[in-house]
């Protein structure tokens, strides 16, 4: 895990990846099992000040710390963001 999102805001985020977007998400941090999964919604913040997304197949919010994109970082245009 490349640990490429760790300080990453929802703000930054939701404008790099659009909903849709494809991840390897690492349920448990320096073990190297891991998964495919897909956002299904925009990130937003915790009160702990954590960036969390949705992902197909967790309930929840997931911490976009353990995702590591699949696909190469893009701007996504300001009206088409989940």
């Amino acid at each position: 895990m490349k640990n490429v999102l760790r300080k990453t805001s929802a703000k930054d985020f939701n404008r790099r990846f659009p909903v849709g977007s494809r991840f390897r998400y690492y349920p448990v941090v320096s073990v190297p099992d891991s998964e495919e999964v897909v956002t299904r919604s925009v990130a937003w913040h915790l009160q702990n000040g954590k960036t969390v997304v949705r992902v197909e197949g967790k309930i929840g919010g997931v911490s976009v710390y353990r995702l590591e994109p699949l696909e190469a970082f893009h701007e996504v245009p300001q009206g088409q963001r989940g």
